[in-house]
């Protein structure tokens, strides 16, 4: 018998048995084995050196959410997000290669934005800290299905396509040494690159990032409501495949700006 993961859930915040959250969900292209380094490891892997990982057969994700919570965000916002991501991931296949900072066009005329940018909150969720979970309200956005009342002025949330034949990113909230036009701010921002979707979660929305496309206007959206919608969808690569960091992508072009 596997050993039992005893926790606080990252959503509603009791201590009770934990269930496994794969992120992305498992039917959105995360059913595989996943090889994951973690802390010092990451380096070493980066090094050559030798380094410890964890496998998880599942796929990728983390012990974080109770049974209730997860069975509840993945019957309410799984199945729309997975239909997209899958739709993505097609377009992707079918088209030659895109390069660092070309836009995608996708367009649908029943998007079910609300949906999918709750189980998007739901994936951080489970690299946040739970004050902060609470602080920003996501508790409460997430455990009522048609809410999207949440205080849209304490993050600011992006979207980017991620190469699919690289490592992939899941990061808690970090301090990042940002370079912008006039110099260097310090932010705070959580990454998660999941084929074909990468996200950046910025908690300090005073300082706006240039890379990707906002989401946060889907929060204005209707939960079964679904919209037409024409997405412009950047690529992006990082400086390193093999130690990606959050916010370390290779400079734009400026014609892509």
């Amino acid at each position: 018998m596997g050993k039992k993961e005893i926790g606080y859930c990252h959503i509603c915040g009791c201590y009770r048995k934990l269930s496994y959250e794969h992120i992305p969900p498992e039917n959105a292209l995360n059913s595989n084995k996943a090889i994951i380094y973690t802390g010092d490891d990451v380096v070493k892997r980066y090094k050559g050196e030798k380094s410890r990982y964890i496998c998880r057969q599942q796929g990728m994700g983390k012990f974080s959410l109770c049974e209730k919570c997860n069975n509840i965000t993945g019957s309410w916002y799984v199945p729309q997000y997975s239909d997209v991501a899958k739709d993505v991931a097609r377009i992707l296949h079918n088209r030659e290669s895109l390069g660092h900072g070309d836009i995608l066009g996708f367009s649908s005329n029943n998007f079910p934005a609300l949906a999918f940018v709750k189980q998007v909150i739901t994936m951080f969720c489970s690299l946040l800290p739970i004050e902060e979970v609470k602080r920003l309200g996501f508790d409460k956005l997430l455990l009522e299905k048609e809410s999207n009342e949440v205080d849209t002025t304490l993050f600011d949330l992006r979207i980017y396509l991620t190469p699919a034949n690289v490592g992939q990113l899941m990061i808690g909230p970090c301090t990042v040494l940002y370079k912008t036009n006039i110099g260097f701010e310090t932010m705070v921002v959580s990454d998660l690159g999941a084929y074909p979707f990468g996200f950046i979660l910025n908690l300090t929305p005073e300082h706006p990032i240039e890379y990707g496309a906002s989401i946060m206007r889907f929060f204005e959206a209707e939960y079964g409501k679904g919209y037409n919608m024409q997405w412009g969808l950047m690529y992006l690569e990082r400086t390193s495949d093999t130690l990606p960091m959050p916010l370390q992508f290779k400079a734009l072009p400026k014609d892509k700006k």
